[in-house]
């Protein structure tokens, strides 16, 4: 339940901020995005060549933290019908 919480106060900020300022918005989503999905990829990695003691949780809240960036764009553009400021 709470990832559930931390997607949906993470697509309510972005969707937010690219209301406000689009170009603002769509160039931090791309950037966190994309930050924290090499981030959970390296980490993912990491744990497959060496366990360690991280907790599960860990994972699935850094994938909220790719995810949710991903599908404000996405409904974003779908919504809008395109990027305004390209």
């Amino acid at each position: 339940m709470n990832y559930a919480l931390a997607l949906l106060g993470q697509l309510i900020a972005y969707l937010l901020l690219m209301l406000v300022n689009e170009y603002f918005g769509t160039l931090l989503a791309l950037l966190i995005g994309s930050i924290a999905l090499a981030v959970w990829c390296l980490s993912y990695v990491v744990e497959w060549v060496q366990a360690s003691r991280v907790s599960p949780a860990y994972y699935r809240y850094v994938l909220t933290v790719w995810v949710a960036p991903l599908v404000a764009l996405l409904g974003f553009i779908l919504l809008r019908g395109g990027i305004g400021w390209l």
